[in-house]
């Protein structure tokens, strides 16, 4: 080997060692501008897409609470439409005035299918709600999960208790819950169709 390759190669490596990342000897501060992948950052809901419903709080033009389904990328399982859920909603649905009754800090701990029904376990922060947004939260959970296949109704537990919910009337009943405990309270998904034309006299 002739001494000016030898001389490049060695001037290759120390360049290629120079330029590799070094670990820290010792702790350093971390400047303020470079801290936000480090930091945490609040769950928020996913795009508008996907075939995944789950279900928000919106107003009519009358000021009265409905549920509305929107679309959610994401598995349809149990687990992942609820924690979908819990997310509440994006900035673009926040912006059309939709929100969630359900409180930031409640954490999904189980959802699991037992003969149809889905039992549904949280943490007892939704117990801190008052009552009309509290058959509000419990409504957005019983719609979301009965957009699930093989879900007829839903048990709510708290830390794995029973409790009484309110129903659509307000009335607090521990049967399994599901969409008709709760008439009226979402909006109707189903396409407008034309009247049926009703038969015209004989000439």
């Amino acid at each position: 080997m002739s001494r000016r390759l030898a001389a490049l190669l060695g001037g290759l490596a120390l360049a290629v060692t120079a330029c590799s990342i070094q670990p820290d000897t010792a702790p350093r501060e971390i400047p303020v501008d470079d801290r936000g992948l480090l930091e945490p950052v609040a769950a928020e809901g996913g795009e508008r897409a996907g075939t995944t419903r789950v279900y928000f709080v919106g107003d009519t033009d009358e000021g009265e609470p409905r549920l509305r389904a929107v679309p959610r990328d994401v598995d349809a399982t149990p687990m992942d439409a609820l924690q979908e859920l819990l997310k509440g909603t994006n900035d673009q649905e926040a912006e059309i005035g939709l929100r969630t009754s359900l409180p930031p800090e409640l954490t999904l701990l189980s959802a699991r299918m037992v003969a149809g029904t889905l039992q549904v376990d949280v943490t007892d922060e939704i117990l801190d709600l008052p009552a009309p947004a509290l058959q509000l939260a419990v409504a957005e959970i019983v719609f979301t999960a009965s957009e699930l296949d093989r879900v007829r109704d839903v048990r709510l537990r708290v830390d794995g208790q029973s409790r009484a919910w309110p129903d659509g009337s307000g009335e607090l009943t521990t049967a399994p819950l599901t969409v008709y405990d709760y008439p009226g309270l979402a909006e109707s998904t189903q396409p407008a169709y034309p009247p049926i034309p009703s038969e015209q006299p004989a000439a």
